[in-house]
């Protein structure tokens, strides 16, 4: 039942023996994050849901990537890993979020740096978890507290420019 919520089953008038389908899967993380979805009907690259831009079909597709490791249990150190974070208190769609993080680097690590998989440095990036998350967590709430400030100091700039004012 990790890799799907049970609600966009139900929705879907699925069983959970039936995710052992990609396709299914797929359909079942699309039920999960309507937005994304629609995003790509639309045919837009980018939507932002107020953390920043992002790409919904490489949004879409690390779940895709995380679902099936859980499925296959390759590695299996994801589901351990799942379990732990579950443990801890984390919800499912965070803890999936969090699974990511680790494809991510072996993802960009093979495109930019044509390095390949590397099972330990994965393995030690769920080591990792969720120290990691909760790190870069508080560094994307700092920096978007700053860009916010910034834009709402820009925003204010143009105001008094077209009111023919100096800005404070």
């Amino acid at each position: 039942m990790f890799v799907a919520g049970s609600d966009a089953l139900r929705e879907l008038g699925l069983t959970v023996d039936q995710l052992a389908d990609p396709d299914v899967r797929s359909a079942v993380i699309r039920c999960e994050h309507p937005e994304f979805a629609a995003a790509l009907e639309e045919g837009r690259r980018e939507i932002d849901l107020g953390d920043g831009p992002m790409n919904p079909r490489l949004h879409l597709a690390m779940h895709e990537a995380v679902a099936t490791q859980l499925w296959d249990d390759s590695p299996p150190e994801v589901w351990d890993t799942a379990v732990g974070l579950l443990d801890a208190g984390y919800e499912r769609h965070e803890i999936l979020h969090m699974l990511a993080g680790p494809v991510v680097d072996q993802l960009w690590g093979a495109l930019r740096e044509e390095r390949p998989y590397d099972r330990e440095r994965h393995l030690g990036a769920l080591d990792a978890l969720p120290g990691s998350w909760e790190r870069e967590r508080t560094s994307r709430t700092a920096t978007k507290r700053h860009d916010d400030a910034r834009k709402q100091a820009r925003r204010a700039a143009q105001a008094a420019r077209r009111a023919g004012r100096r800005p404070r």
